[in-house]
């Protein structure tokens, strides 16, 4: 574990009496990757009296609680757990019981860099408008980032991240209110609102931000406050990630029916476009499937993708992510205007694949590909 590097100053007094910042992980049945998760924020360089760790346990079934419980005498946490209910439910919950002026929202998929937290606790004393929240940068860990789709979806179609576009101290909108890497005041959200247990899996995060923005929301990028992403995602999960986020993204726009919402959303026009692609959809599928298998297996022999691998393999990641995300909001589309259930919150007809969970990070990564769009404030 690393050293840690010293208290931070709590401002008027060197005595605390409550954390400086709380860090809200919320999981479903990821106990493994749990432990690395809590064993990196073990090594901040906070203070343990300095933070707080909220895990929200989203109804798992594996060894989850036990996990937590081994780390009660090494780690200030605090554990919760909640019937089956969903990511912004989840992070309400945590939300609700945090105790620091600052929150911080992680995944369970993630670690952080020793500094991460000290480093959003800085950027906001250097911010102190209670209306700027802090975007962390999350990159992919070694064992993750030689995935060629891993590879796409963070560097190339910008899937889960769109970093490349972001300079340090730039002030953005809330697009880039991203789960699993952002932190904000805690009274923001109590006083101008929380997230909508409507969304299960995606769009929790930027559904919020767009509130949170009529009162004045803004997101500073600090590059500095690192974590990496220890999980790698295979192409059936991440086909099946999409059809959630259009799923999620339709609510969004029928929630919200301004041009902004719209346009990020992407789903205007959205029936005529799986008309047009609906008799193809089994084809596209099959056919980034086969190359994602033949470009592991040039992987894992310690082949480079050549020029023309890397361009068919790209067209067909592209392909079969939108058709997933369109499929996903016309049958979300369907599900509303026959208004089946009635109630939106119950809305969960989509089973999950083994391994990937209704709290897997998806939220703030940017789900279809679009790039978020930025404002200088």
């Amino acid at each position: 574990m690393p050293a840690r590097g010293g208290a931070v100053s709590a401002g008027h007094s060197a005595v605390s009496t409550r954390p400086l910042i709380s860090a809200v992980l919320c999981t479903y049945n990821r106990a493994g990757l749990l432990r690395r998760a809590l064993d990196a924020l073990r090594g901040q360089t906070l203070d343990a009296e300095q933070l707080e760790v909220v895990v929200v346990d989203d109804g798992s079934t594996d060894e989850t609680r036990e996990l937590v419980s081994s780390f009660k005498s090494l780690l200030p946490v605090r554990y919760l757990f909640q019937p089956k209910s969903g990511l912004g439910a989840a992070k309400n919950l945590g939300l609700g019981v945090a105790q620091a002026p600052i929150v911080v929202f992680l995944d369970d998929d993630d670690v952080l860099a020793g500094d991460c937290l000290e480093v959003h606790y800085r950027t906001h004393q250097e911010h102190p408008d209670v209306r700027t929240a802090v975007l962390g940068y999350t990159g992919l860990a070694p064992q993750v980032a030689v995935s060629p789709l891993m590879h796409f979806v963070t560097e190339v179609g910008f899937h889960l991240f769109s970093y490349p576009q972001l300079t340090d101290g730039d002030l953005l909108n809330f697009t880039y209110f991203w789960g699993g890497r952002s932190s904000c005041k805690r009274a923001l959200l109590l006083e101008s609102g929380t997230f909508d247990p409507v969304f299960r899996f995606g769009c929790e995060d930027i559904e919020l931000g767009y509130r949170l923005s009529r009162k004045g929301l803004q997101v500073v990028y600090q590059p500095r406050a690192k974590s990496y992403m220890i999980r790698t995602v295979d192409y059936p999960g991440f086909c099946h990630r999409c059809y959630l986020q259009g799923g999620s993204s339709w609510t969004f726009n029928a929630m919200h029916p301004a041009e902004i919402v719209r346009a990020w959303t992407g789903v205007e026009g959205i029936a005529a476009e799986w008309q047009r692609i609906a008799p193809r959809h089994p084809e596209v599928i099959k056919a980034g499937r086969d190359l994602d298998r033949l470009a592991n297996e040039r992987v894992a022999a310690g082949i480079p993708l050549d020029e023309l691998m890397t361009r068919l393999l790209h067209r067909a990641y592209y392909a079969a992510f939108k058709a997933s995300r369109i499929k996903g909001s016309f049958d979300r589309m369907v599900q509303e205007q026959e208004d089946i259930p009635t109630d939106l919150s119950a809305r969960s007809s989509v089973r999950m694949p083994a391994g990937e969970s209704p709290c897997a990070p998806c939220g703030g990564r940017t789900g279809s590909g679009r790039r978020s769009r930025r404002t200088k404030v």
